[in-house]
């Protein structure tokens, strides 16, 4: 049997196992010190979005493919 660790809501996917928990916290503890480096050494807002933007889109990417993958297909298929 198929565990689910994340549950779709509109876009955005909601941990409701354990271990959707903690990839989600994986993700925003990987993200932390890159916003914290990227701030702390930028010099100007724009400099510092463009540094945070491929981090960011990436570990949103790869957050939302493991949330698809381990959701509830049932759900997403109409």
């Amino acid at each position: 049997m198929k565990q689910i660790w994340f549950k779709p809501t509109g876009w955005i996917y909601l941990p409701v196992n354990a271990m959707g928990f903690l990839i989600t916290l994986l993700a925003i503890v990987f993200m932390l010190p890159v916003c914290t480096a990227v701030f702390r050494n930028g010099h100007s807002l724009s400099d510092d979005l463009y540094q945070v933007f491929v981090y960011g889109t990436c570990t949103a990417f790869w957050l939302k493919w493991i949330a698809e993958k381990t959701s509830d297909q049932k759900i997403n298929q109409k």
